[in-house]
């Protein structure tokens, strides 16, 4: 049985832990997308009798609708801009920002806004333009409205 209690440990042994743990997470992260958004081009979920991506995130690999929307989200985004792909791994862009990102994207600017979006967090009033901090906002405020996500939404 595995024990997660870590009081006996040192402080610095805490914090590098923490620290370790963070960029393996992150690095672990961006592996996951590169396959979700891998088996969603192949549609692989219809094999398993799934009616899509999200429906078998959430179904088969028991995701939080949450979780699975924001990963497909992040996924097909980085497949068509790869540079998400490695943004996420070097800690830069969160998922939040590559979900937040995606709808602007374009071929000219996507390395641009990328880089623009490092390190900022969705509350940040750092985004990349004024307006597409209010653009993001607007898309976010409905998009939290959004709490049950029809079975085929994301298909």
């Amino acid at each position: 049985m595995k024990t997660y209690s870590l009081k006996h440990l040192s402080n610095r042994t805490v914090r590098s832990g923490l620290t370790g743990l963070a960029t393996q997470d992150r690095d672990t992260t961006a592996k996951l997308l590169a396959y979700i958004a891998e088996f969603d081009a192949r549609k692989l979920f219809v094999p398993d009798g799934y009616p899509s991506t999200f429906a078998y995130c959430v179904g088969a690999l028991h995701m939080s609708v949450d979780i699975a929307y924001k990963r497909i989200r992040a996924a097909r985004a980085a497949r068509r801009f790869p540079a998400i792909f490695e943004a996420v791994a070097e800690r830069r862009l969160t998922l939040s920002g590559a979900v937040l990102l995606a709808p602007f994207l374009i071929e000219a600017t996507s390395a641009e806004l990328i880089v623009a979006a490092t390190h900022k967090t969705r509350s940040s009033s750092c985004w990349p333009s004024a307006s597409l901090d209010r653009t993001c906002r607007r898309w976010c405020r409905r998009s939290s409205r959004r709490a049950n996500w029809p079975r085929g939404q994301l298909a």
